[in-house]
């Protein structure tokens, strides 16, 4: 029976999806492949930006595909603070972006070192698990879709915690985003402070294109709006960025200063 609600504990996770302008992608992509995985409707939350927008999703989407649709604002970050606002501190929540087309898994027994993930919520389980065991708050995935990159290890030092599939245990306003394209940079850096530890699963990652896509970010980002929030970042946490001159994005790009890893 202590086993039993164990696991009962441990599933009680919820996913929320921020969306913007991507009423269609969101269908065919991360909803689809949720329901491929037998994520249950039930914990499927989607945040939009206003009223118009609800209208739009809900003319859209088959209602048998989530829960609910929560009228948010505008803008990431805003949606980022609204989810741990809706939802009370403590909740286990896993945040996916909307076009995520498929996740792998490292397998060293592959050509290409990987493979389809198995089972979506036996990777969720094993974040908030991990997440416990290491007194984290905050848990992600390996940021690129690559499985000559991914291990099969768990990390639990300064790693940059990927914004488009990721848990936490709500920590309510104690955590509040800022950024829009660098939001997930902030968000791990403020877990961090916290906590002294993020989790990250190198041997899974999600299949997106970051920089690709039509609709949500694509719409506002741009390079100086970048560099304004490289220079925050750069002003907030100087101890913790630098540039990374070697991404071939067009964009600024930074890399975490990390301690000695811990596997």
């Amino acid at each position: 029976m202590a086993g039993k609600t164990r696991k009962a504990s441990r599933s009680d996770w919820v996913v929320a999806i921020p969306s913007y302008k991507r009423a269609e992608i969101l269908r065919d992509k991360t909803l689809a492949i949720l329901k491929k995985y037998g994520i249950e409707s039930s914990r499927i939350y989607i945040f939009v930006a206003d009223a118009d927008e609800a209208a739009t999703y809900k003319a859209t989407l088959n209602p048998k595909d989530y829960n609910k649709i929560v009228v948010a604002e505008k803008g990431l970050h805003n949606a980022r603070n609204i989810i741990n606002g809706y939802f009370p501190v403590g909740k286990k929540i896993v945040e996916a972006d909307d076009d995520i087309r498929g996740f792998i898994e490292f397998d060293a027994s592959t050509k290409r070192h990987e493979r389809p993930v198995v089972s979506l919520k036996r990777i969720i389980d094993r974040g908030f698990a991990e997440a416990a065991k290491a007194g984290a708050r905050l848990w992600g995935v390996y940021p690129s879709a690559n499985g000559f990159f991914m291990k099969d290890t768990v990390t639990t030092n300064l790693k940059h915690i990927v914004g488009s599939f990721w848990g936490q245990i709500n920590p309510g306003k104690k955590v509040v985003i800022h950024l829009q394209s660098k939001e997930d940079y902030e968000r791990t850096l403020q877990f961090w402070k916290m906590d002294g530890v993020v989790v990250r699963l190198n041997f899974v990652s999600p299949q997106t294109a970051y920089y690709k896509t039509p609709g949500g970010l694509q719409l506002t980002r741009t390079k100086e709006k970048i560099e304004a929030e490289v220079k925050f970042l750069q002003e907030h946490y100087p101890e913790f960025i630098k540039i990374n001159p070697h991404r071939k994005s067009g964009f600024v790009e930074i890399r975490l200063k990390e301690p000695t890893e811990h596997t």
